[in-house]
């Protein structure tokens, strides 16, 4: 099976077995056998909300591991990973460049 094909089929269950094998994000993003991919969708099934931590909930912790994770170390592994992929479009920042500019005063438009 090629390594786009893997990419394709990765699934959050098996993405989640498959970090259960590591033990900090860290591991995951210097793994040389995994592509891209295949990391983004580990470290997404990482920082998902079905591992979070009972009363703690910016830890994650997969089953069978040793030690919770803090869910900014995987979110921050992702952002490497992004930051490495140069292949989409730049992401949208912020909400005040995508607001419609107003032409005039709420109160003026109304007739007050």
């Amino acid at each position: 099976m090629s390594s786009v094909d893997r990419n394709l089929n990765m699934d959050i269950h098996a993405s989640s077995l498959l970090a259960a094998t590591f033990s900090q994000p860290s591991e995951v993003l210097m793994n040389r056998n995994l592509s891209l991919m295949e990391k983004r969708c580990v470290l997404a099934a990482w920082a998902s909300d079905a591992f979070a931590v009972r009363n703690n909930p910016w830890l994650r912790e997969l089953p069978g591991s040793a030690n919770p994770v803090p869910v900014k170390d995987i979110l921050a592994a992702l952002r490497q990973l992004d930051d490495g992929d140069d292949s989409g479009p730049p992401p949208l920042h912020g909400g005040a460049a995508l607001r419609m500019p107003m032409l005039e005063e709420p109160a003026a438009a109304v007739g007050i």
